[in-house]
């Protein structure tokens, strides 16, 4: 499978850019992030004790805390390195697995080898819907269960903004896409939608969705 080229793969490639990826993206920071562990924590708490979550990409590790602290193993999966050095300093939990560097649309993982995989705040980052299937043929031959991910919802005020951005300004090269376009494109790479979640409805842009393996 070919991995497809989009800009997040050569973002926060620095170990200065790492670090301060990790410092902006804590709920301490921003109260959206204690917004989102809660959405996440609901589905992981279906998950069985002990279960393997790969959190692909890592980033700085935001996610190892809430997934370790429900007694679920952790394994990381970025494209950079430096991301993953920033992502050891917050792994001091024996169940964090390891830590691997890879592009989320190639895992070096067999089949079915883990329970769920989380693509947490990448898919807005790639408008090329090839690319986002294949992470998502990924995510379903490596999960024996779930896929939990986010994703930018284009009915919000925030949307409306960043479009303008784009359009009239230059700036920024994200996505926006339905709940249903998100079923459509993930039920094609084997993958069923079980559940979305938002918050700030029409003002907040971004959702969540749980997706299942049939």
């Amino acid at each position: 499978m070919d991995a497809f080229s989009y800009p997040a793969q050569r973002d926060w490639q620095t170990t200065a850019a790492a670090k301060r990826y990790g410092q902006r993206r804590t709920s301490e920071f921003d109260r959206r992030f204690e917004r989102e562990d809660k959405i996440i924590g609901r589905w992981l708490d279906d998950l069985p004790e002990g279960s393997i979550v790969l959190d692909a990409p890592c980033g700085a590790g935001r996610l190892i805390e809430p997934i370790t602290r429900r007694g679920l193993r952790y394994i990381g999966v970025d494209i950079s390195p430096a991301m993953i050095d920033e992502a050891r300093t917050r792994a001091a939990s024996p169940i964090v697995h390891g830590f691997h560097v890879a592009d989320v649309a190639r895992l070096p993982f067999p089949d079915s080898s883990v329970d769920c995989v989380v693509v947490w705040r990448l898919l807005h980052h790639i408008q090329c819907p090839q690319a986002r299937a294949a992470i998502f043929s990924e995510a379903a031959r490596v999960t024996r269960r779930t896929v939990l991910v986010s994703f930018h919802h284009p009915f919000s005020a925030a949307a409306l903004r960043k479009k303008f951005y784009r359009r009239f300004l230059g700036k920024g090269n994200g996505v926006e896409f339905t709940a249903a376009r998100l079923a459509r494109e993930a039920m094609s790479c084997g993958l069923r939608l079980a559940a979305t979640q938002g918050y700030r409805k029409y003002v907040s842009i971004n959702w969540f969705a749980c997706l299942e393996k049939p």
